[in-house]
């Protein structure tokens, strides 16, 4: 059994340490975007056989990125395109934040997400942020996840700030497995919970 996990933004792969610790020892490729320097060493190649796991814009960037290059796929809070659910505002206040502050902007979205101070402000590539920003922003992956052949898995909180109950359910439906918190971050509040149902998921599928 082989996992690809892939953070949000704002964060880096160390988003998936305690959840890791819970997978029962399976093998583990970690995609990390660049956002912030000083996690785990990330990769671009994986099996394909994979079970790609991807965490709010780790989801989308799946969808766009990944090729098709895993045997089923589990959401974390994530989506097929941010910008269809939300007002263009919030992205435009984020951008602007970067651009004027971006350490403040980062503490401020780390507290929001339930993940406050993950890491100092010197470890942020600020370029980076800004084009995860613009995938954000751009990125329409609605096609491409509804015409999914793979057996799909989502996690969501009942809690999360950023991508709300009403987001989640426009984009996954009914087939939702939800906790009651753990705000934007579940991979960090409720890794155990996660790798539960993860590992349930991956049991699942067809040898």
């Amino acid at each position: 059994m082989h996992f690809v996990l892939v953070h949000g933004w704002g964060f880096h792969a160390g988003l998936f340490a305690d959840f890791i610790a819970h997978l029962d020892g399976a093998e583990v490729t970690l995609v990390d975007l660049g956002f912030i320097a000083g996690g785990p060493k990330g990769a671009t190649e994986w099996p394909d056989d994979s079970i790609a796991v991807g965490h709010s814009l780790g989801l989308l960037w799946l969808l766009e990125k990944g090729g098709g290059r895993y045997q089923a796929l589990v959401s974390v809070q994530g989506f097929d395109c941010f910008s269809c659910y939300v007002a263009p505002s919030r992205l435009a206040a984020l951008r602007r934040g970067i651009e004027r502050d971006h350490a403040a902007t980062l503490q401020a979205f780390w507290r929001s997400c339930g993940a406050a101070g993950f890491a100092w402000p010197e470890a942020l590539n600020v370029p980076c942020l800004a084009e995860g920003l613009d995938w954000l922003t751009i990125w329409d992956a609605r096609k491409a996840k509804d015409e999914l052949k793979c057996p799909v898995l989502a996690l969501a909180s009942r809690d999360d700030p950023i991508v709300p109950v009403s987001m989640t359910e426009a984009v996954w439906g009914e087939g939702v497995v939800w906790s009651p918190d753990g705000g934007h971050v579940l991979p960090l509040r409720h890794p155990r919970w996660c790798a539960r149902h993860v590992l349930e998921f991956a049991h699942s599928l067809p040898s």
